[in-house]
């Protein structure tokens, strides 16, 4: 469950993977700095989710702080996973190493370990998690998405940065994905929760989408990974002034 030491691999080659990883982070980075040099926004397109720290490391040259909006199934709070460091499974573990993060919000967690609850309770007033059976419980109970959708925009920050594991969706709308876990999001229903976040006047300071797999059609893994990046890039348009919702 912790995730430590449990792999088959000799250590040399967990180094050297661990290794590898860093080198990519570093040229996400260097790429992504070059970008805002000229002026642009910048979003990662995952590969898993280990993808987009570089990004999230060089936003601290325009941004001084930012929160991060997470959108996943899984907390990626561990330390390492299968004796990795950089892992799926360790993004926001990571992340959280930086100054510049000041907030993390979670939503739609629903497959986490004991030591990624310990971690959350841990990182009480910079970690705010909205799991799933808590959200599915409300809305059975009667609570409006736009009541929860408020809740959830009033904990980020001013600058938000958006982390979008496609596994926070319903499985259903996800099926060839890596971790697949039943629950989640409905489409619809982070498209709402991205509107809100605009119109509450937060600027999305970036964003990546990460572990969109085509099944063997290809087809329903990316129509749905599609239109979720295209609500992304729109959304961060329209926060930055671009054009009006």
């Amino acid at each position: 469950e912790s995730g430590f030491g449990k792999t088959s691999l000799k250590k040399s080659i967990v180094q050297k993977i661990d290794h590898y990883a860093h080198q990519l982070k570093e040229a996400i980075k260097a790429k992504a700095l070059h970008y805002f040099e000229t002026g642009k926004m910048v979003a990662v397109l995952g590969g898993d989710n280990s993808t987009p720290l570089g990004l999230i490391e060089a936003l601290s040259k325009p941004y001084n702080n930012f929160g991060i909006l997470q959108i996943n199934a899984h907390a990626e709070l561990r330390e390492a996973y299968q004796g990795f460091t950089h892992s799926h499974a360790s993004l926001m573990h990571n992340a959280l190493k930086l100054p510049h993060i000041v907030r993390l919000v979670q939503v739609g967690l629903r497959n986490y370990s004991a030591e990624e609850a310990q971690s959350i309770a841990a990182e009480e007033g910079r970690i705010f998690s909205f799991f799933d059976r808590d959200l599915k419980r409300q809305r059975f109970q009667g609570v409006t998405w736009d009541e929860i959708c408020t809740k959830i925009v009033d904990t980020l920050p001013d600058n938000v940065y958006i982390n979008f594991d496609i596994d926070g969706l319903d499985a259903k709308l996800c099926p060839s994905t890596g971790t697949p876990v039943p629950g989640g999001l409905e489409f619809d229903e982070v498209c709402y929760l991205l509107e809100k976040v605009v119109k509450a006047g937060k600027k999305i300071v970036g964003f990546d989408l990460c572990e969109v797999a085509p099944g063997e059609n290809m087809d329903w893994d990316a129509q749905v990974g599609s239109r979720i990046l295209y609500k992304l890039a729109m959304m961060m348009g329209a926060s930055h002034g671009k054009f009006a919702l």
